[in-house]
């Protein structure tokens, strides 16, 4: 860890972050220098006073300093608890079902009490302002992760200081990714190897900066540099295990997960938090059994129904296009054999090379093979049924719910096969030790499911 810390102490210091003040500055909130602001070296850059204009951060960005930007400057308008409440009452008039969720568990209220009596330090609600500004979705969601995070460690029996703990982890486990590029981290095309990295960095130097904050407790910057962690080993940036992770990561990265789904996948559906259930329950272990059962317990309260499909659209179709789904994913799982088996070979070079991303690769690959096979999707049972529906004029509302599950786990499923393709090409565009047999066998199976997946359009 010492390593990865001081790679990236400067990104802490400074990195992006001057750029992202100036912009706000631009946009009426002025961001300005509380003391005098000097280099490694002791030249003096900006004096006190100034305002952070474009000039100032170009000034700023050529050098590294010799105390962080953040604890020398100030913003004329910053968040406050309230700032953080009025975003948390958006957000549930937003999506009315996480209104009901809020309702059902009658959490709202202590969930604001929470925030106020927490008292954030000034630098916390420094960098949540400028998230606010400057990525909003990413302050969304820090908003969402410290709402769902701390219900959940309420379902689990936490005490209230752990809940305290990760509430405040939740708050910043991503204002890491304003000291990192914007024109990375604010990308919306594929990103390199490389790119990734930086990405994934995000989390070292959010915990260099919790680090840095007065009062905060070792617990909320574990989290922080933990929530991007599974227990299967396949996470960044350690690729610990399950009784190397701590409660607070493993919540935030669960938390993390919901909000993308949400959020993203069911962006242009009518589907709902009731439609989480499926994505779940493919994943138990993935965050640990308790947080598992804590955010299930949490869904089944609110009261929360899957979407069913609208009686206007053809049954029929329906389940001819799950079918052809199943098929593709049947594929997809032959060549999941043929990666594994790849693997297995070569495992003494992935121990000798202590090649740990293939690793986590190896253990996504397993774990992904026997989801497929306990869901029974692939079972010939399924398909008959699909087939005999396909016939039907009329299904009844049973079986389009039994659809809509289908489809969920179909989706789930793809997901996780998708990512272990990406998992692969940052693997072999990055400079991992490995030998030509090993990048051989990953190209072919890259080739293979690539190949597979372009039907499904």
């Amino acid at each position: 860890m010492e390593e990865l810390i001081q790679q990236y102490t400067e990104h802490a210091k400074n990195g992006f972050y001057s750029v992202h003040l100036s912009e706000i500055s631009s946009k009426g909130n002025q961001a300005f220098t509380t003391s005098d602001i000097l280099n490694d070296k002791g030249v003096l850059l900006a004096r006190k006073g100034i305002n952070i204009d474009r000039d100032v951060r170009q000034q700023l960005i050529k050098h590294k300093l010799l105390k962080p930007l953040d604890i020398q400057i100030g913003l004329e308008h910053q968040a406050d608890t309230q700032t953080l409440i009025t975003e948390f009452r958006r957000l549930l008039e937003k999506y009315p079902d996480l209104h009901r969720v809020n309702e059902a568990l009658k959490y709202g209220p202590e969930f604001e009490k929470l925030l106020q009596l927490e008292r954030l330090h000034p630098l916390l609600t420094q960098k949540l302002t400028v998230l606010e500004a400057q990525m909003h979705s990413e302050f969304e969601k820090s908003i969402f992760s410290a709402w769902l995070s701390s219900m959940i460690a309420r379902e689990m029996g936490l005490s209230m200081d752990e809940r305290r703990d990760i509430l405040v982890a939740a708050l910043m486990h991503d204002i890491g990714l304003l000291h990192l590029d914007p024109d990375i981290v604010c990308s919306n095309r594929k990103l390199s190897a490389q790119e990734w990295s930086t990405v994934r960095a995000h989390v070292v130097v959010g915990k260099i900066i919790a680090d840095s904050v007065p009062g905060i407790y070792p617990e909320v910057s574990r989290a922080v540099i933990e929530h991007h962690e599974d227990c299967f080993g396949a996470g960044y940036p350690f690729a610990l295990r399950e009784e190397q992770l701590g409660n607070p990561g493993k919540i935030i990265n669960m938390t993390d997960s919901i909000h993308s789904i949400r959020v993203k996948s069911f962006r242009n559906s009518q589907r709902t938090l009731g439609d989480i259930k499926p994505y779940l329950q493919l994943n138990p272990t993935t965050n640990g059994y308790e947080v598992y059962r804590a955010t299930m317990s949490i869904i089944k309260k609110s009261g929360l129904q899957p979407v069913r499909l609208r009686a206007d659209d053809c049954p029929k179709d329906y389940a001819k296009n799950l079918g052809r789904q199943i098929d593709i994913l049947r594929e997809a799982k032959q060549a999941l054999d043929d990666i594994h088996e790849n693997l297995l070979e070569l495992k003494e070079r992935i121990d000798q090379h202590d090649a740990k991303q293939l690793s986590a690769i190896a253990a996504v690959t397993c774990r992904i093979r026997s989801t497929l096979d306990e869901s029974g999707l692939l079972s010939s049972e399924i398909a008959a049924w699909l087939c005999k529906e396909r016939e039907l004029s009329r299904v009844d509302e049973q079986v389009l719910g039994e659809f809509n599950e289908i489809e969920l786990l179909i989706k789930e499923l793809t997901w996780q096969i998708r990512n272990t393709v990406r998992m692969f090409h940052s693997y072999n565009d990055s400079d991992a030790t490995r030998d030509a047999m090993m990048l051989e066998h990953i190209e072919a199976s890259i080739e293979s499911i690539q190949e597979i997946f372009e039907r499904l359009g």
